[in-house]
């Protein structure tokens, strides 16, 4: 259950609760475009939408609605029309007929549901967020003592909720936003793995075959491609022994035109993302990841499965992080692969370089 406020995480401490902490401040995405604790700000820009009308960031949803809170219908108009989310929180303090008790008992609830949007609407910000698993999210700004907690994470004070100088309103507001997200991406919740790399087995092709004829009997003509991804599909590369099959779909949002096919056959579906869901066999031996034809995710992937196969030394970098992060505790299989998340942009950075380079297209022959 998420916790909601200092005092569950001060009891929660006392009681021998070993608490870990993701600490954030700032809203500036990174240079390298890399997915970072940044996208936790409400600043952060990410347009999202919400009943017809498109917020820049969460800070313009939370003002647009503090202004509607209050009937202040004009001053609403006009944080739509800010440039700057710290336009739109300069125009939320200038709403008409504010009362501090009611805005007190609305702003948890208004925040956590732009942030849903915001982050339900983008899968990376998405997958980071629901990367950080279970632990505490604290927003560690000196600034603020009702959102934050009054200190920056450097200071000696922020490592313990007893000390804090804040009620840390938005880290609890996005844990809330974590766990909906959890319950909407991850079908039937949190799952503690054990992670176990092998050396690569001739089998893991055969299991693919089997498996893409299975698939292809299911879903017929739905299925525009059937392709063996991830490390099961590099020969020499050891992994977990879970054979990766990606399946491209006119839209992979459709649900409905694929997902009652793929669940007759005998998968359960795991993963619901925006252009992407994931289902996998009873056994858990095969995770079918599917999206849509001619996208970045179809692309991305079998373009870095091609990559690895061409390029030793990569290959060796990405087994040796995967062993690596395999002595790990993790929360969720998922947590580990996000933590794979910046060798896997490196790598991919250089083999887009070379998909341009050499006219590289998802169309080159494989198995």
């Amino acid at each position: 259950m998420v916790m909601r406020s200092v005092e569950e995480l001060v009891r929660a401490e006392a009681a021998g609760q070993r608490l870990k902490y993701v600490y954030f401040w700032g809203h500036e995405p990174r240079r390298d475009g890399r997915i970072g604790g940044s996208c936790l700000s409400q600043w952060w820009p990410a347009e999202f939408t919400v009943d017809g009308l498109t917020f820049p960031t969460a800070e313009h949803f939370m003002m647009h609605r503090k202004a509607l809170l209050f009937g202040d219908e004009e001053t609403a108009a006009r944080i739509l029309r800010a440039r700057h989310p710290n336009e739109a929180k300069t125009l939320g303090r200038e709403v008409r007929g504010y009362d501090e008790e009611v805005w007190a008992a609305n702003r948890f609830d208004i925040v956590v549901a732009g942030n849903l949007a915001k982050f339900g609407q983008h899968a990376l910000p998405g997958r980071f967020l629901i990367g950080t698993g279970d632990r505490v999210l604290v927003e560690a700004s000196p600034l603020d003592r009702i959102w934050g907690i009054g200190l920056t994470a450097d200071d000696g004070r922020a490592t313990s909720p007893t000390t804090w100088q804040g009620a840390n309103l938005l880290g609890f507001a996005l844990m809330a936003v974590r766990e909906e997200l959890v319950g909407t991406n991850l079908i039937g919740g949190w799952e503690k793995p054990r992670i176990t790399i092998v050396e690569y087995d001739a089998a893991w092709p055969v299991r693919f075959r089997e498996e893409r004829s299975r698939i292809r009997k299911a879903l017929g003509a739905k299925a525009l491609r059937v392709d063996h991804v991830g490390s099961t599909a590099v020969p020499g590369l050891a992994a977990k022994a879970i054979v990766d099959i990606q399946v491209s779909v006119d839209d992979v949002e459709d649900d409905a035109g694929y997902l009652p096919q793929l669940e007759a056959a005998g998968y359960h579906l795991r993963v619901r993302q925006p252009d992407h869901r994931m289902v996998r066999t009873e056994q858990l031996d095969v995770h079918v990841h599917l999206c849509t034809a001619g996208g970045r995710w179809e692309r991305d992937h079998l373009l870095f499965g091609d990559w690895l196969r061409a390029t030793p030394a990569d290959r060796h970098a990405y087994e040796k992080l995967k062993r690596e992060l395999a002595t790990r505790e993790w929360f969720d299989m998922n947590q580990y692969a996000e933590a794979k998340g910046d060798l896997i942009d490196e790598i991919l950075g250089r083999a887009r370089e070379w998909a341009d380079r050499t006219g590289w297209t998802v169309d080159r022959p494989r198995e």
